[in-house]
């Protein structure tokens, strides 16, 4: 967690505190990560709803259940009385359908999306990988915007020129195989400048997106391969299964955030360690500065 979290926070400016919006059930070890961050001195909590009654956090509205809660911490949010959502209950229907009706409001064309953080070995910085939590088999239109918050991730830590690597089960476009279509589409955009400055490689299978001499191998020359900072998915079950991969036999740390979202939203996605909140909170807090 220490390598992640020293990572982002060289990215927050704190100048101030932030006031963390908490609503959801009682989580121990996201209230311990709110007192941690609580003594620090760089955000303050108002709780909403009757889970958190005797925790230590200031509380209004305490007899309403988790949903009011949630329309009472979205609406206060929404009229600048709060910085940071940090949510605590179940990643169910209602929740993500929460969410959705407040980016719809804003934005009809905005998608929402999850990026994880992770520190991968032989890297010094982080990498991203998306989407890991929301959309589970995203098309074409889909992907644009889950890159476009994946770049907006990776700008807000400091990755200006992201190199994104568009990931397929192969490295040739097969017309059988969706994936390799959408990703050598989103290539070509990259090449015609429709992500700015980033760059998108694909198709890439794992292998050509981890290893320049693989990719070589192959015949494909780019500055992706081997120096990835974002992982696009082609499903939610590749990604799934990858980062599970990554966390519970390869031992990594990991954390992320919810991107698309008109206000930080900080949850914990049950691919993380409950010792995630820490590392989310300070990413909600990252994407909460103006």
């Amino acid at each position: 967690m220490e390598f992640i979290f020293k990572k982002v926070s060289e990215k927050v400016s704190w100048n101030g505190k932030r006031r963390v919006l908490l609503w959801g059930r009682r989580d121990e070890d996201a209230i311990s990560a709110l007192f941690t961050a609580r003594e620090e001195e760089w955000i303050e909590v108002l709780a909403l709803g009757s889970s958190f009654k005797g925790v230590g956090f200031e509380v209004v509205f305490p007899s309403v259940d988790i949903f009011e809660a949630g329309l009472k911490a979205v609406g206060l949010i929404r009229e600048g009385e709060g910085d940071v959502l940090l949510y605590t209950g179940p990643l169910d229907r209602g929740f993500f359908s929460l969410l959705m009706e407040q980016v719809k409001g804003i934005n009809k064309e905005r998608i929402m999306s999850y990026v994880s953080v992770v520190n991968l070995p032989k890297r010094d910085g982080l990498t991203l990988m998306t989407d890991t939590l929301i959309n589970v088999s995203p098309g074409l239109k889909e992907k644009i915007g889950i890159i476009e918050n994946g770049i907006e991730v990776s700008r807000r830590l400091g990755i200006e020129r992201p190199r994104i690597a568009a990931l397929a089960p192969l490295e040739l476009v097969n017309p059988s195989l969706c994936s390799t279509l959408d990703a050598a589409v989103l290539s070509k955009m990259s090449e015609r400048g429709q992500f700015g400055e980033a760059i998108v490689e694909g198709p890439l299978a794992m292998d050509n997106a981890v290893s320049v001499s693989a990719a070589r191998h192959k015949g494909i020359e780019s500055s992706v391969p081997g120096n990835a900072d974002i992982y696009l998915f082609p499903d939610l079950e590749s990604a799934h299964i990858t980062l599970q991969f990554l966390v519970y036999l390869g031992g990594l740390e990991s954390g992320g955030v919810l991107a698309g979202t008109p206000f930080p939203v900080v949850i914990r996605s049950p691919l993380e360690r409950p010792s995630s909140w820490l590392i989310n909170l300070s990413l909600g807090c990252l994407m909460g500065e103006r």
